[in-house]
């Protein structure tokens, strides 16, 4: 039994595309598998029955309230069954999970192939000590196995077991785009990010032949898709595999369109054959994270992205490739962040779009501390969570720095929320519901007001709207 944890009925859920991988691993070994996502099921109604063991996979924030909240329902319906944690956060934190009292073992890193051998051993009462990957409670102590081996991305079945899941209910698939992944880690030292611990700094990458299959298979399989998604964290590592597969995509003729995430130093020293080939083949969306008009805030987090660079980028796309549209987001809140600083950002902002008028902005979201290198350097004013309870209450781009003043993160918020609904992705408007259009469309006029006279007092508008995604998502 697989868990993707989350609040029930909540906005706009992504297929849990993780979970699709460990289930495919455990029927390789005629594992019979269910799905749970608590965002679309109340699990109170779920019936857990006596599985193998319970797979919880979850990030740093409500995934983990949500989680707990599961696994103490499960406890008073089953006592013997083992809840198994995994993800990022279980892998950053292995020793404090697995301290705790609903977690019974700690999957830390891939977990494909640890998964198997785990299953097996459980199954057939083996001892623990001998399946790679793993944490688990002994007597009060922690002990922590070998890791585990890196899985050969080629050898995850294309046929992924989709029937576990009703794909019909997800509004991404219903607006006709789908999630696939086609590479794992960034090599880069980004101090916020969880890949330099979780991947250390390594990437790799299906091949291109792999991936244009998988692709084939998809649009082959539903016919409604008409947009690809990556949830790589960084496609474009490898050159000369993406010219592969975007070759690929031309020579089959795979009719689909498709965006992926990139870095602005990437595509700062492309030349106009590339991204030509990039627009011939159907990509109309490149994700940036921009994070700070700052060189000193850029140095301090190791992002080892320039202005120069960014502005190079978006410019270079306007010229050669002007159907792709730049996506950019952008942090604040960091530890030492001024007034300056603030104003350097949105004025490269407002320099990309007149660089190139397509580039759209995520907003800029407050830093929330997660397991990473930049949290062992906060100042002393933030004190770590130190329990799996504290972990799950933090709020993502809701955090409040305690190095800043009450006055200070106040208009930090506000900020997010101008630019949140200032610049909204357009594209993902069409996606949600009618409700939200009208709402977004009546927020969208004050804010761009807000934004072009820098006004962030007293935003009450935004607060309104800030609270309603607060409740929808959970965080009230």
């Amino acid at each position: 039994m697989l868990v993707f944890p989350g609040k029930f009925k909540a906005p706009d859920p992504q297929v849990p595309l993780a979970l699709l991988y460990i289930a495919a691993s455990l029927r390789e070994e005629g594992f019979l598998v269910r799905i749970l996502d608590m965002r679309l099921q109340d699990y109170r109604r779920f019936r857990v029955g006596n599985p193998v063991f319970v797979g919880i996979s979850c990030m740093t924030g409500l995934q983990i309230k949500y989680a707990l909240e599961f696994a103490r329902f499960f406890r008073t319906q089953n006592t013997t069954a083992p809840l198994v944690w995994g993800g990022v956060h279980p892998t950053l934190l292995p020793e404090q999970t697995a301290s705790n009292d609903f977690v019974d073992i700690v999957v830390r890193g891939e977990g494909e192939l640890i998964i198997k051998d785990l299953a097996k051993a459980l199954t057939e009462n083996q001892p623990l000590d001998q399946v790679a990957g793993i944490s688990y409670d002994v007597n009060g102590t922690i002990k922590t196995n070998q890791d585990g081996k890196a899985i050969d991305l080629d050898a995850i079945p294309i046929a992924l077991p989709y029937d576990l899941l009703e794909l019909e209910k997800y509004p991404s698939f219903k607006s006709g785009r789908f999630h696939i992944q086609t590479s794992r880690g960034c090599p880069h030292r980004c101090g916020f990010c969880y890949n330099s611990l979780f991947n250390r700094c390594r990437w790799r990458g299906k091949s291109a032949k792999r991936v244009l299959d998988e692709i084939a298979y998809i649009l082959d399989r539903y016919p409604n898709i008409h947009i690809i998604d990556p949830i790589d964290d960084n496609v474009f590592v490898d050159e000369y595999r993406v010219k592969q597969i975007c070759q690929g995509i031309i020579d089959r003729k795979l009719d689909f369109k498709w965006r992926a995430n990139c870095r602005f130093d990437y595509l700062a020293s492309y030349d106009k054959d590339f991204l030509e080939l990039l627009e011939h083949a159907g990509c109309v969306e490149l994700d940036f994270g921009g994070e700070s008009g700052s060189e000193r805030l850029q140095q301090m987090i190791c992002k080892d992205v320039t202005a120069q660079e960014m502005l190079e980028s978006v410019d270079k796309l306007h010229r050669w490739a002007p159907s792709i549209e730049p996506y950019v987001s952008w942090m604040s809140g960091l530890p030492g962040e001024t007034d300056e600083d603030l104003e350097q950002t949105f004025d490269l902002m407002d320099q990309m779009r007149e660089v190139n008028p397509k580039t759209q902005h995520y907003g800029i979201f407050l830093y929330t501390p997660f397991p990473s290198p930049v949290m062992n350097y906060l100042p002393p004013e933030f004190m770590p969570p130190q329990t799996l309870e504290e972990w799950g209450k933090v709020e993502v781009f809701h955090f409040n720095p305690p190095w800043h003043t009450k006055k200070q993160v106040e208009k930090l918020h506000a900020i997010s929320a101008v630019t949140r609904c200032a610049f909204y992705p357009e594209s993902r408007i069409k996606e949600r519901g009618v409700a939200f259009r009208l709402a977004y469309n009546f927020l969208n006029k004050i804010a761009k007001y807000r934004w072009q006279h820098r006004n962030f007092n007293f935003p009450i508008e935004l607060k309104i709207a800030d609270w309603v995604a607060r409740k929808a998502k959970g965080f009230l």
